[in-house]
Protein backbone atom coordinates (compact mmCIF):
# COMPACT_ATOMS: atom_id res chain seq x y z
CA UNK A 1 0.00 0.00 0.00
CA UNK A 2 1.19 3.41 -0.79
CA UNK A 3 0.24 5.97 2.06
CA UNK A 4 1.37 9.11 2.32
CA UNK A 5 3.05 9.97 5.39
CA UNK A 6 2.93 13.38 5.23
CA UNK A 7 2.00 16.70 3.36
CA UNK A 8 3.76 19.91 3.10
CA UNK A 9 2.92 23.04 1.69
CA UNK A 10 4.63 26.30 1.10
CA UNK A 11 5.03 27.02 4.65
CA UNK A 12 3.23 24.22 6.85
CA UNK A 13 3.24 20.75 7.00
CA UNK A 14 1.18 18.07 8.46
CA UNK A 15 3.16 14.50 9.67
CA UNK A 16 2.38 11.20 10.26
CA UNK A 17 -1.35 11.06 11.53
CA UNK A 18 -2.00 14.93 12.74
CA UNK A 19 -4.05 16.45 11.68
CA UNK A 20 -2.45 19.76 13.02
CA UNK A 21 -0.42 21.99 10.89
CA UNK A 22 3.05 23.28 12.05
CA UNK A 23 5.64 25.20 10.28
CA UNK A 24 7.76 23.69 7.93
CA UNK A 25 10.96 21.54 9.17
CA UNK A 26 13.26 19.55 6.98
CA UNK A 27 15.22 18.36 9.26
CA UNK A 28 12.59 17.21 11.83
CA UNK A 29 10.23 15.67 8.15
CA UNK A 30 13.24 13.72 7.28
CA UNK A 31 13.81 12.04 10.38
CA UNK A 32 10.31 11.29 11.00
CA UNK A 33 10.22 9.77 7.65
CA UNK A 34 12.87 7.61 8.00
CA UNK A 35 11.57 6.49 11.78
CA UNK A 36 8.28 5.52 10.25
CA UNK A 37 9.84 3.66 7.34
CA UNK A 38 11.88 1.67 9.73
CA UNK A 39 8.77 0.27 11.78
CA UNK A 40 7.19 -1.13 9.15
CA UNK A 41 10.16 -2.37 6.62
CA UNK A 42 9.55 0.45 4.29
CA UNK A 43 11.13 2.62 2.10
CA UNK A 44 11.20 6.18 2.67
CA UNK A 45 10.66 8.44 -0.03
CA UNK A 46 10.17 12.16 -1.04
CA UNK A 47 8.08 13.50 -4.15
CA UNK A 48 9.24 16.92 -4.61
CA UNK A 49 6.34 18.84 -7.39
CA UNK A 50 7.31 21.74 -6.05
CA UNK A 51 9.34 24.41 -8.42
CA UNK A 52 11.11 24.88 -4.92
CA UNK A 53 14.54 26.07 -4.90
CA UNK A 54 14.44 25.77 -0.91
CA UNK A 55 13.12 22.09 -0.93
CA UNK A 56 16.42 20.99 -3.14
CA UNK A 57 18.49 22.48 -0.79
CA UNK A 58 17.73 19.60 1.47
CA UNK A 59 18.04 16.23 -1.16
CA UNK A 60 21.17 15.71 -0.06
CA UNK A 61 21.02 15.34 3.31
CA UNK A 62 17.53 13.52 2.72
CA UNK A 63 19.35 11.05 0.55
CA UNK A 64 22.49 10.46 2.72
CA UNK A 65 20.18 9.21 5.55
CA UNK A 66 18.14 6.58 2.94
CA UNK A 67 15.50 8.55 1.82
CA UNK A 68 15.30 8.37 -1.76
CA UNK A 69 13.83 11.57 -4.33
CA UNK A 70 11.70 11.61 -6.86
CA UNK A 71 11.87 15.00 -8.15
CA UNK A 72 9.84 16.57 -10.93
CA UNK A 73 11.99 19.77 -9.91
CA UNK A 74 14.67 20.14 -12.36
CA UNK A 75 16.01 23.26 -11.07
CA UNK A 76 18.97 21.66 -9.24
CA UNK A 77 19.78 19.63 -12.00
CA UNK A 78 20.55 22.72 -14.22
CA UNK A 79 23.59 23.59 -11.93
CA UNK A 80 26.99 22.68 -12.02
CA UNK A 81 27.72 18.93 -12.40
CA UNK A 82 29.52 18.90 -9.39
CA UNK A 83 25.92 19.57 -7.47
CA UNK A 84 24.36 16.86 -9.49
CA UNK A 85 27.32 14.33 -8.61
CA UNK A 86 27.33 15.41 -5.01
CA UNK A 87 23.96 13.84 -4.77
CA UNK A 88 24.44 10.65 -7.21
CA UNK A 89 27.66 10.24 -4.65
CA UNK A 90 25.24 11.08 -1.13
CA UNK A 91 22.33 8.51 -2.91
CA UNK A 92 25.07 5.78 -2.81
CA UNK A 93 26.21 6.84 0.48
CA UNK A 94 22.96 6.00 1.78
CA UNK A 95 21.35 3.09 -0.41
CA UNK A 96 18.74 5.83 -1.87
CA UNK A 97 17.43 6.59 -5.42
CA UNK A 98 17.23 10.04 -7.18
CA UNK A 99 15.09 9.57 -9.97
CA UNK A 100 14.12 12.98 -12.00
CA UNK A 101 12.23 13.59 -14.52
CA UNK A 102 10.96 16.73 -16.52
CA UNK A 103 9.14 18.47 -19.16
CA UNK A 104 10.36 20.95 -21.59
CA UNK A 105 8.93 22.39 -24.66
CA UNK A 106 5.41 22.52 -23.22
CA UNK A 107 4.88 19.46 -21.46
CA UNK A 108 7.51 17.07 -23.22
CA UNK A 109 8.97 14.43 -21.54
CA UNK A 110 12.50 14.81 -22.87
CA UNK A 111 15.23 13.06 -20.29
CA UNK A 112 12.97 9.90 -20.53
CA UNK A 113 12.46 9.63 -24.00
CA UNK A 114 16.40 10.65 -24.59
CA UNK A 115 17.25 7.65 -22.51
CA UNK A 116 15.26 4.99 -24.39
CA UNK A 117 16.45 6.14 -27.47
CA UNK A 118 20.22 6.10 -25.88
CA UNK A 119 19.47 2.80 -24.18
CA UNK A 120 18.15 1.03 -27.24
CA UNK A 121 21.56 1.53 -29.38
CA UNK A 122 20.39 4.69 -31.08
CA UNK A 123 22.71 7.83 -30.89
CA UNK A 124 21.33 11.00 -30.45
CA UNK A 125 23.48 13.85 -32.06
CA UNK A 126 21.44 17.00 -31.33
CA UNK A 127 18.40 18.42 -29.80
CA UNK A 128 17.02 21.56 -31.75
CA UNK A 129 14.29 23.71 -30.90
CA UNK A 130 12.71 26.08 -28.43
CA UNK A 131 13.07 24.05 -24.97
CA UNK A 132 10.57 26.26 -23.44
CA UNK A 133 6.92 26.01 -24.15
CA UNK A 134 6.88 29.72 -21.68
CA UNK A 135 9.30 31.19 -24.43
CA UNK A 136 7.91 29.97 -27.18
CA UNK A 137 3.88 31.34 -25.87
CA UNK A 138 6.08 34.50 -25.12
CA UNK A 139 8.13 34.66 -28.18
CA UNK A 140 4.71 34.36 -30.38
CA UNK A 141 2.96 36.77 -28.32
CA UNK A 142 6.24 39.51 -29.09
CA UNK A 143 6.60 38.47 -32.76
CA UNK A 144 4.91 41.52 -34.73
CA UNK A 145 4.27 43.61 -32.44
CA UNK A 146 1.38 42.11 -31.30
CA UNK A 147 2.73 42.60 -27.08
CA UNK A 148 5.39 43.75 -25.17
CA UNK A 149 7.57 41.91 -23.92
CA UNK A 150 6.39 42.75 -20.06
CA UNK A 151 2.76 42.13 -21.27
CA UNK A 152 3.47 38.86 -23.11
CA UNK A 153 5.26 37.73 -19.49
CA UNK A 154 2.43 38.59 -17.46
CA UNK A 155 0.10 37.29 -19.71
CA UNK A 156 1.91 33.76 -19.26
CA UNK A 157 1.96 34.24 -15.57
CA UNK A 158 -1.49 34.65 -15.48
CA UNK A 159 -2.29 31.35 -17.14
CA UNK A 160 -0.43 29.67 -15.53
CA UNK A 161 2.46 28.67 -18.37
CA UNK A 162 5.49 30.01 -16.05
CA UNK A 163 7.73 28.95 -13.15
CA UNK A 164 6.69 30.83 -9.93
CA UNK A 165 9.57 33.34 -10.95
CA UNK A 166 9.23 34.16 -14.83
CA UNK A 167 12.80 35.02 -14.15
CA UNK A 168 13.16 31.55 -14.38
CA UNK A 169 12.11 31.06 -17.75
CA UNK A 170 13.00 34.08 -19.03
CA UNK A 171 16.89 33.46 -17.95
CA UNK A 172 17.30 29.87 -19.53
CA UNK A 173 17.55 27.97 -16.23
CA UNK A 174 14.34 26.18 -16.77
CA UNK A 175 15.48 24.24 -20.02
Amino acid sequence: DLKPFALVRSQTMKVGDSDDEVNIDYAYLGKRLVEQASKGNAVPVIADVTASSIVQTHYKEWLSQGISIVAANKGIFAEKEATYEGLINAAKEGNARLLHETTVGAGLPVLGTIQGLVSSSHEVRKVEGILSGTLAFVLGQVAGGKKTLSQAVKEAKDLGYTEPDPRDDLNGMDV
